[in-house]
């Protein structure tokens, strides 16, 4: 574990944040703040590693952090639900050892209630349904087990983008001058346009994950079958691929059959992704 503290980055709008906080004299509140960030992090670490991910990287940001790895998307669901769900856990016993640092000198009854207040703050904070926080990768979570990979992103997007917009309305009618709450709106808005623009990137790392997941595990029964046809394309088909198991497709037309390992052959080896089936497979 002391190896992932290298991997450990500050965003841009931590140092805005901390520089702010130094000119107006909260700088004490805000490391408080950032130290419970930096514990709720390291909960998700610690489980990703229990799980033999491997860690890209771990970004702190004023609110939370982004932990990066390398899995893309092929891990059972129970693994990303227990990662994500890891770092709000981290809360209960930070809260606990305030309770019992009452009783210490260096500890006042300010600090602890400042202390409860950001953790209880964070730990709600982390759970909304909003990518990328907590809440919204437990969305994608709920989303992939009864949809495939594809529509679980799209739907999950649009969700996340819906709950952000109705944070924006809230944060108008209630607190219109709070500063650090607009920062963090406009900072949404931003992570959700590159996220937007990044997911077939995220598609296509899914299905070079899941080709070489099938390569290693070609006995794996099919839990799902699709119906498609010969007029449709192989990539019209992966978006039919589900996370928690192998899919078999069959025509309409004829009934033949298809695995999965072989579409993702025809996309990720021929290049075929936008041909008809029925021209490929006259071939």
């Amino acid at each position: 574990m002391i190896n992932q503290f290298r991997l450990v980055r500050f965003h841009p709008l931590f140092w805005i944040v901390a520089g702010a906080a130094l000119l107006t004299g909260y700088f004490y509140e805000v490391l408080l703040l950032f130290l419970i960030v930096f514990l709720h992090e390291i909960g998700h670490a610690f489980a990703a590693l229990f799980f033999r991910w491997r860690i890209r990287k771990i970004e702190l940001l004023p609110f939370g952090g982004v932990m990066e790895t390398e899995e893309n998307g092929n891990r059972p669901l129970k693994e990303e639900i227990m990662v994500t769900l890891s770092g709000p856990l981290m809360h209960l016993p930070l809260i606990a050892c305030s309770y019992l640092l009452l009783s210490a000198s260096f500890w006042s009854s300010a600090d602890h209630e400042l202390w409860i207040k950001y953790n209880l703050t964070l730990l709600l904070f982390n759970l909304l349904p909003i990518w990328p926080l907590d809440g919204g990768k437990l969305l994608f979570c709920i989303l992939q087990s009864c949809r495939s990979f594809y529509t679980a992103q799209k739907q999950c997007w649009n969700l996340s983008f819906l709950f952000l917009c109705l944070a924006g309305v809230a944060l108008v009618v209630f607190i219109p001058m709070h500063v650090q709450g607009w920062i963090l709106f406009i900072f949404f808005i931003f992570v959700h346009y590159q996220e937007k623009k990044h997911q077939p990137y995220r598609f296509f790392r899914f299905l070079l994950a899941r080709a070489k997941w099938l390569d290693t595990s070609p006995f794996l029964p099919c839990q799902y079958t699709e119906c498609i046809s010969l007029l449709s394309s192989p990539y019209d088909t992966i978006k039919q691929i589900r996370k928690t198991a192998p899919t078999q497709f069959y025509f309409k037309e004829n009934g033949q059959r298809l695995s999965e390992s072989f579409i993702l052959e025809t996309i990720l080896k021929k290049r075929n992704k936008h041909m008809r089936w029925k021209e490929i497979l006259q071939h």
